[in-house]
């Protein structure tokens, strides 16, 4: 009985392995169909009064004023030998005093006025023993008297 089930198992997988299945028929091709085109259509239009109306949205833009906003005619009372107690009460107190040059007042400004104008514009100034020795204007030429 053992011989016979060896046998027979050795026969399937002999058989599994030939290529003697028998093969499957191929199916019909199957006719290409086309579409028939269709007539152009006209666009159609509204007439303006039916058409809706989207309301105009302006975006808003806010003035932002970053930095030390400084008076031209102010600026314009400096003088060497100012205390700098005279002109921090003059111009306010400066937009960058750097702990490595404390003798050096930076007035630093840059604003965009509704999204659009750019002013920008840098004040130095230079103290020696307390007092205002040397002021660099050379960046305000976009400042006009009249801000």
């Amino acid at each position: 009985m053992k011989k016979l089930t060896f046998i027979l198992l050795i026969a399937l997988m002999a058989s599994g392995c030939s290529n003697s299945l028998p093969k499957t028929p191929e199916l019909p091709k199957m006719p290409k169909l086309s579409m028939p085109e269709l007539p152009k259509m006209p666009k159609l239009s509204l007439p303006s009064w039916a058409k809706p109306k989207m309301p105009s949205i302006d975006v808003y833009k806010p003035t932002i004023m970053q930095g030390s906003v400084l008076d031209m005619n102010e600026v314009n009372k400096l003088q060497l030998g100012m205390s700098k107690e005279s002109v921090m009460n003059l111009i306010g107190s400066p937009s960058i005093i750097d702990p490595f040059h404390q003798y050096q007042w930076d007035y630093i400004n840059h604003s965009s006025i509704e999204g659009e104008i750019e002013i920008q514009y840098r004040l130095r100034l230079i103290f020696k023993d307390n007092l205002l020795t040397e002021i660099d204007k050379s960046g305000l030429e976009s400042l006009s008297n009249d801000k």
